[in-house]
């Protein structure tokens, strides 16, 4: 008997730790399997357990797609007698490339235990701009554009990223730069804001925002491929031909039309380097291509034995500067030359990029005479000429007089030593017996409270610092320490609409300032909320139901005001105003 009940002991001990590993359920699913290259897929993974749910991270390799998110909710069930627990991760996909790709088996580990999903197939097909003969079709795309498909070694290529809009997009941000590989790149314009103009293409007048426009100076000779440009914002949704009255009516609302994120990408680029002729390149040419000015002068011209004379020698005009190296100086034996300083200064003229480089040599004549300077060559490529320019300066005579015997003049002085020549002045004050020795700093009040505050002026840059970075890092934390600002002058919007506006605009302003807030403080969509989802999302940050109960009422205020029919009995909007500062307040508190 007792080995029958330790062999049933161990069976139930086996199904017992069977039913425990079963108690967590780990499911992935996906919006849709088909969808083109500019729409959204939808990835959630849903973890189901009869416990509390701690921090969980799936693990995954999703090499494919643009990866954002996740947005996480967590509920809690009960059936009868048994409660269960559920989170849900939602991950938002963007296909870097059309094809078919398998999504999964996602993995994750609790307590020891793998767990996995079953793989999902999603097709993608190309969804990036078309073919200008078909970009009628789209209301909205992202266009790029070169001003030269073919160019030499160091030509400028000007490269346009542009928005093309007939519908309205939202929240426009970029969602991947372009790569310039094999390129010396330098940025001419990158938008802050949307601009737009009009254009037409293919028959349909647009609106054009330019995004970004970049100066490519290409690097080697060959097919080089400038990367493209993606871009994802949020645009009306296309209403069924079902929809009904209320579709019509809400259709241009901004918080109550449907909207939808799309991912808008360029097409990439191929730009025909060509390579530098050999035939007639002069023995000066260092590299520098475009089109370009010299002119040199010495000063002084009149010196004595051992003073130095400074030559400047100025390139400018249009091209890559970095590639405008130091002339050869040809200097007689008896004249000590030092290397060049070099300043450089870089503009932008109509898209161009150009700038000056000025080379300052330092010569010493070590004996009297006439020092003559032959004249200085530069050499360039014309890229729209497509041959080889040289330009040369006038001959310089330099007059010294005396020897270095009769100066009794040493050359061991370095070139920091010549510059400050004329610059170092000793003069002896006369009247020294009379000067006071005035107080001592070290007994002075202010000098030890000024020691004092330096290294709190130190931290608190420090912190400052940190906060700025994180501000261009962290979107959330961003949003988050904006969130206040951002309420008050949405809400100054509000009180400028209390007297005068109407009752529509006036309550939209109130309900977009509440619900921005909490978009920003919780780093949410803001087109997406809605009172039952703020009650939700509140309610799981524990906010007080106070609170959220009268968050629920301003915004059953708003909606009941801004929709009811013309004419209605007149609101008390004050009490409206004094609410939303109230529930911002709270809320600031709370989350």
């Amino acid at each position: 008997m007792s080995a029958r009940l330790a062999i049933s002991l161990v069976l139930w001990l086996l199904a017992a730790s069977g039913v425990a590993a079963a108690t967590i359920q780990f499911e992935a699913s996906v919006d849709r399997t088909r969808a083109r290259q500019t729409e959204p897929i939808r990835l959630t993974l849903r973890i189901t357990s009869d416990e509390q749910l701690g921090q969980v991270t799936p693990a995954f390799d999703l090499k494919d797609f643009q990866v954002e998110g996740p947005a996480t909710s967590t509920r809690m069930e009960m059936r009868n007698t048994n409660v269960t627990f559920s989170r849900e991760l939602t991950y938002v996909l963007y296909a870097k490339q059309p094809g078919t790709f398998t999504i999964g088996p996602l993995q994750l580990e609790m307590e020891g235990e793998y767990y996995q999903t079953k793989p999902i197939t999603v097709e993608i097909v190309r969804g990036a701009s078309r073919p200008q003969a078909d970009q009628a079709a789209d209301p909205i795309f992202v266009l790029a554009r070169a001003d030269h498909e073919r160019a030499y070694v160091g030509q400028q290529v000007t490269v346009s990223y542009d928005l093309f809009y007939r519908i309205q997009p939202r929240n426009v941000s970029f969602n991947k730069l372009p790569t310039f590989v094999g390129f010396w790149t330098e940025d001419l314009f990158v938008a802050q804001q949307l601009a737009s103009h009009q254009e037409v293409r293919g028959g349909v007048s647009y609106h054009v925002a330019p995004l970004r426009r970049v100066a490519l100076f290409p690097t080697s000779a060959g097919a080089h491929t400038v990367g493209a440009l993606a871009v994802s914002c949020d645009i009306p949704q296309q209403r069924t031909r079902r929809g009904g009255v209320l579709d019509d009516f809400f259709a241009g609302d901004p918080f109550f039309g449907r909207s939808r994120s799309v991912l808008l990408q360029s097409e990439a680029l191929q730009i025909e380097v060509l390579p530098l002729p050999d035939k007639g390149r002069p023995a000066e040419f260092t590299g520098a291509v475009g089109r370009f000015q010299l002119s040199v002068e010495a000063q002084p011209t009149q010196v004595a034995v051992g003073d130095p004379v400074t030559l400047r020698v100025l390139v400018e005009g249009e091209g890559n500067m970095a590639a405008v190296q130091p002339l050869q100086v040809d200097a007689a034996a008896d004249v000590k030359l030092y290397d060049p300083k070099v300043e450089e200064q870089e503009r932008i003229t109509n898209g161009v990029y150009g700038g000056h480089r000025l080379f300052e040599y330092i010569l010493i004549p070590e004996q009297g005479g006439t020092l003559n300077i032959p004249p200085l060559r530069f050499a360039y490529f014309d890229p729209h000429q497509a041959r080889y320019e040289v330009l040369q300066s006038a001959p310089i005579a330099i007059h010294s007089e005396g020897s270095a015997e009769e100066e009794g003049v040493t050359y061991g002085l370095s070139r920091r030593d010549i510059e400050a020549v004329g610059e170092d002045i000793r003069y002896i004050k006369p009247d020294v017996e009379v000067l006071g020795a005035g107080s001592m700093l070290h007994n002075s009040y202010w000098f030890w409270t000024l020691q004092g505050v330096l290294p709190l002026a130190f931290f608190a840059l420090l912190l400052w610092q940190r906060h700025q970075r994180r501000l261009q890092g962290d979107v959330a934390y961003a949003r988050q320490r904006r969130a206040k600002g951002e309420a008050g002058r949405r809400l100054a919007r509000a009180d400028a609409l209390l007297e005068t506006g109407s009752e529509a605009e006036f309550y939209g302003a109130v309900r977009a300032a509440v619900l921005e807030f909490v978009a920003d403080r919780l780093n949410l969509a803001a087109a997406g909320l809605t009172i039952e989802v703020c009650t939700e999302v509140l309610a799981a940050r524990h906010v007080e139901a106070a609170t959220i109960a009268s968050l629920r009422d301003l915004l059953t205020r708003c909606d009941f005001a801004r929709f009811a029919p013309a004419g209605g009995a007149p609101t008390d909007r004050a009490a409206a105003r004094r609410l939303a500062g109230a529930v911002i307040a709270d809320l600031e508190k709370r989350i």
